[in-house]
């Protein structure tokens, strides 16, 4: 579910967002999944914004992604 998650993530925002690169630092919930601490869901929500703006519609769709993988 884990490498799941970070491979969709990835493809929507961007690898470099999540691992950095250059001057950017690693994501947080990446390093959050990477020490084994699973409680992500403010951290994933998180990237629900485009050109600096919240848009709705992405914040549905990383809702319902986190749903489908981490809610039993």
């Amino acid at each position: 579910r884990d490498s799941l998650i970070v491979a969709v993530l990835s493809y929507n925002v961007g690898a470099y967002r999540l691992k950095g690169y250059g001057k950017m630092p690693k994501s947080k919930l990446l390093k959050k999944l990477e020490a084994g601490d699973r409680d992500i869901y403010s951290d994933f929500i998180r990237y629900c914004h485009y050109k600096g703006k919240k848009i709705p519609s992405i914040e549905r769709r990383r809702k319902e992604e986190y749903r489908l993988l981490f809610v039993p």
